[in-house]
């Protein structure tokens, strides 16, 4: 997932919010490093590479949260609100800190926002500084270490008690956290699952896609952060159940697009290494596509394609060239494009008929929404 090309931050987040946010991860991790330092000097390097990791971030999940509570009372500016908001929004980007370094791990992944992945970091680290053992392994072993830890943590700031506003409604919030910290753990394994074929439950390999984007990314990208911030402010069910709506179309559009980006995007203005997913073998619905419309139209030459050159790390550049030629020529790349389209203009539709939305905080999450969804610029209709 890649929101690298999101407007900046002071441009679409309310600049007291972002400052408060800001604080509540510096503060945070300050004590942690102190925490850790008294702990072993050796240990507080963790939260070094974690600020660092953290660098870089579009903040999209802490802005649909405020943007959420924003659209659902304009109490959520109080300060005793923001700040509630602000510890929400720190536990978020630190839970997805912890998803992203295992992420990493998982897929294997050398680099993150243009900078060597943490577990490559880390090896690197083990290699100067002549450590015994393995410097891969070693590498591993940290980016899990850290990313436990930054889980831990996000639980810390999220913890209702230490929230300050009504308890019921900080509590409520707090349930819809520990919801998305399960299902985005639950959707990770769903992927690793998949990407091995034992995902079968679905009727088919599109439905095992959209099973694993429901999970591991609508979820913690979009919807429960939106219903942690709609929680916070207490928006009734009605409110709840519209924003809900929105939060699925515009999570399914945005795993979508970021499934292009490996095809028609810019690596370096998006941070999503072209033909990463092919090489990966990510079984992304518009791989799905592609290999059931090869087939619907008996081409052996596309689906050995598919065979020899979908999950081979060593796959070379004219390899992924043909492949992604194949994903245009069966109409996958235009069929996943126009779904985005649709699901975009169905997520604008469910605001507009959102009962009780402040005018400013809807305007906010359609923003957001355009932004995440967005098409421009790329080669999808071919």
């Amino acid at each position: 997932m890649t929101s690298s090309d999101l407007p900046s931050a002071p441009s679409e987040l309310d600049a007291s919010f972002h400052e408060l946010l800001q604080q509540v991860l510096t503060d945070e991790l300050d004590a942690r490093r102190a925490q850790l330092a008294a702990i072993a000097p050796e240990a507080s390097g963790l939260v070094d590479s974690l600020r660092a990791f953290l660098v870089g971030g579009k903040l999209l999940r802490p802005r649909l949260c405020f943007g959420a509570a924003r659209a659902c009372s304009t109490s959520a500016e109080d300060p005793d609100e923001l700040l509630a908001l602000a510890r929400l929004g720190g536990a978020i980007e630190l839970l997805q800190a912890a998803a992203l370094l295992h992420d990493d791990l998982i897929d294997r992944s050398p680099t993150r926002r243009g900078r060597p992945a943490v577990h490559v970091e880390m090896a690197e680290l083990h290699r100067a500084q002549g450590l015994r053992g393995e410097a891969d392994r070693f590498g591993g072993a940290v980016a899990i270490i850290l990313g436990d830890l930054a889980l831990s943590w996000a639980r810390d700031l999220a913890d209702a008690d230490a929230l300050p506003g009504a308890q019921t409604r900080m509590r409520d919030a707090r349930a819809q956290f520990s919801s998305l910290a399960t299902e985005v753990m639950t959707g990770q394994f769903l992927d690793v699952l998949h990407q091995e074929g034992g995902f079968r439950s679905p009727a088919d390999d599109e439905a095992a896609a959209l099973a694993v984007i429901r999970w591991k990314t609508v979820s913690y990208s979009v919807r429960r952060p939106v219903l942690m911030g709609a929680a916070q402010q207490g928006a009734d069910d009605a409110v709840r159940q519209q924003l809900d709506a929105w939060s699925e179309a515009i999570g399914t559009a945005f795993q979508l697009r970021d499934d292009l980006l490996s095809v028609v995007g810019d690596e370096h203005s998006t941070g999503k290494p072209t033909g990463g997913d092919v090489r990966e073998g990510k079984r992304t619905v518009l791989l799905a596509r592609t290999r059931a419309s090869a087939a619907a139209h008996e081409d052996a030459r596309g689906l050995d394609l598919l065979d020899r050159v979908v999950g081979r790390e060593d796959a070379d550049d004219d390899a992924i060239e043909a492949v992604h030629d194949l994903m245009h020529a069966t109409g996958a790349v235009s069929s996943v494009a126009a779904d985005i389209r649709a699901l975009s203009a169905r997520a604008e539709a469910e605001l507009a008929g959102a009962p009780g939305l402040e005018a400013e905080g809807r305007e906010g999450l359609v923003r957001l929404g355009r932004a995440a969804t967005d098409l421009t610029g790329l080669d999808v209709d071919r």
